[in-house]
Order: C-alpha cells, then sequence, then structure tokens
C-alpha cells in the first residue's frame, strides 16, 4: 500500500512539473488557440503593456476632385516608451516626385519641462507629450493594432503559410472612437474631425495577420477608402454655400502596419547634425522679441 501510495505520488508530481512547465509557455502553445477569437485574444494579450516595437509603415491614397491625385508613404518606426525615443523615417511619394522625412521624438530635459517632448525633423520644438504623440499616432503600429483588435467584429480566420489571417471588420458605430485612437485620417488631413462628419459611414474591413502557433501579432492593414470618402463628403457639404457641393470619390485609402520586432527594443541616438542644423522657431522668435 505504501509503495501505491508513492508511486501514486510520484505520478501527481510528474503532471504538476508538466503543467508547471507547460503554463511557463502558455502564450506559446499552439493546442489552445483554435477560433478567430482565440487568436484576436492572443494578439491583444501579447501586445498588452508592451513599451517599445520596430515596424514598417505602408500608407495609400488616391483622389480625385481633390486637386492631389496620388500619395504614397512608406517608412520605419521605432519606439521606446520609456524613456520616450521614437524615429519615424518615411518616403512619401507624389505623382510628380517624392521626399523623404525622419521625424525624431526625445524626452525634454525635466528641469525646464516635465512633461516636455522635443520634436526634430528639419526644426526642434517643445511640444506636450499628449500633443507630440498624437501627431506621430498614426504611426505607433502596437498601439493601434491594439485599438483595431478591440473592436473588430465578425472574425473569420484562414490559415496561409504558416500564419493565421483574419478577416473582421470595425462596425460603423465604432468607427469614430476607432479614427480618434489611432489618427487613422492623419495623412489625408481629416483627422480629429467632429463625430457628426462620420454620419452615414458604413463598417470598415481590416485584416490582421497573425502567428499561427502562437497569435503573436504579424501585421494589420485596413481599408478606410469609403469612410474617408464619406466623412470628406460631409465636410465639404456643410462647407458649400449653395449647398450643392460635387464632392470628391477616393479610389484607395489603405493603411498597413507590421511589426519587426516587438519588445526588447533599445532607444536610439538623435544624430548632432541633426540637432545642430534643426532651426528653433521658438528661440528664434525670442530673439526677435528681445531685441526689439
Amino acid at each position: 500500500m505504501k509503495k501505491q501510495r508513492k508511486s501514486r505520488g510520484l505520478g501527481m508530481t510528474f503532471i504538476i512539473v508538466c503543467l508547471v512547465l507547460s503554463g511557463c509557455g502558455a502564450g506559446t502553445q499552439e493546442a489552445a488557440l483554435g477560433s478567430a477569437e482565440e487568436y484576436v485574444q492572443a494578439a491583444k494579450t501579447a501586445l498588452a503593456g508592451q513599451d517599445s516595437f520596430m515596424a514598417n509603415f505602408d500608407a495609400t491614397i488616391a483622389m480625385n476632385n481633390a486637386g492631389r491625385g496620388s500619395m504614397t508613404t512608406k517608412g520605419t518606426v521605432t519606439f521606446v516608451k520609456e524613456p520616450l525615443y521614437m524615429k519615424v523615417d518615411t518616403d512619401m511619394g507624389f505623382d510628380n516626385g517624392s521626399q523623404r522625412y525622419i521625424l525624431y521624438l526625445q524626452k525634454g530635459e525635466a528641469e525646464k519641462n516635465e512633461d516636455g517632448v522635443n520634436q526634430y525633423m528639419n526644426y526642434e520644438m517643445t511640444l506636450q507629450k499628449t500633443d507630440a504623440m498624437n501627431s506621430v499616432q498614426i504611426y505607433n503600429a502596437a498601439e493601434n493594432m491594439e485599438t483595431l483588435l478591440a473592436a473588430a467584429e465578425n472574425c473569420t480566420m484562414q490559415e496561409n503559410g504558416g500564419k493565421a489571417v483574419i478577416s473582421a471588420d470595425i462596425p460603423a458605430e465604432k468607427l469614430y472612437d476607432v479614427e480618434a485612437a489611432g489618427r487613422f485620417f492623419q495623412i489625408a488631413g481629416m483627422s480629429s474631425l467632429s463625430e457628426v462628419y462620420f454620419k452615414g459611414t458604413g463598417d470598415v474591413p481590416v485584416t490582421f495577420v497573425l502567428d499561427k502557433k502562437t497569435g503573436a501579432p504579424i501585421s494589420y492593414e485596413i481599408d478606410l477608402a469609403q469612410a474617408l470618402e464619406k466623412v470628406t463628403n460631409n465636410v465639404l457639404s456643410e462647407l458649400s454655400s449653395d449647398n450643392e457641393s460635387s464632392g470628391i470619390t477616393v479610389q484607395t485609402y489603405r493603411i498597413s502596419s507590421e511589426l519587426t520586432q516587438l519588445g526588447n527594443v533599445k532607444a536610439g541616438e538623435i544624430p548632432d547634425e541633426v540637432k545642430s542644423s534643426a532651426i528653433n522657431y521658438e528661440r528664434e522668435i525670442s530673439m526677435l522679441e528681445s531685441d526689439k
């Protein structure tokens, strides 16, 4: 009897050890994932609380009757939450050429402004952290993917090359809050609008690509063409004095971000030549005023 109890005890110990070991990798168990909803939850869990990432960004917009034709924005993003560091390196392509922009955000000097953020491009300025982050929110791949996952409905899944591809909708009634959080209309110059302009928008399709084994987030793509067209025409209709604005047509407005690294990203350095060549308009204005 004692040998039997001892044998049972060893058996239970073995089972407990196995459970503990498997629990250490609970976020990477393929068997725990099956439905689209389970994959979405796994991706949300992986993104929650992440403090750094590297990503590729891609946006395409094509409109008529707006005098702007088409534009593409492709680039890379590096983000570290604390202490704040962000680098957005993009190439913007237009019908008649292209332009490269490199923007940096860095935590400001605490003794001057505890909540200040220094922004560098071809200029230097100090912003409040909220304003600084809002200005580049569209490039915040991790946070925006988390926002989209939280709002997504009607999720379906297909496997493609070892990846789980989730197709879903952002319901029309959630679109205003989603855009406000992610600033997805930023490139189109239509972000931060009142909710009244979102009247009549429909559901918006979104696609997530996740790791098939772990559910880890890889990328998202959202098609906002119809939504941008409706919102823009709502604005134009209000501005038109004769209430007969012909409106615009948005052929394409697609945004995608691919997370190339999630977590464990180290902040870079802002090159000295960027700092030295950046024009500080606040300082220039202050000097002009002091000379009066």
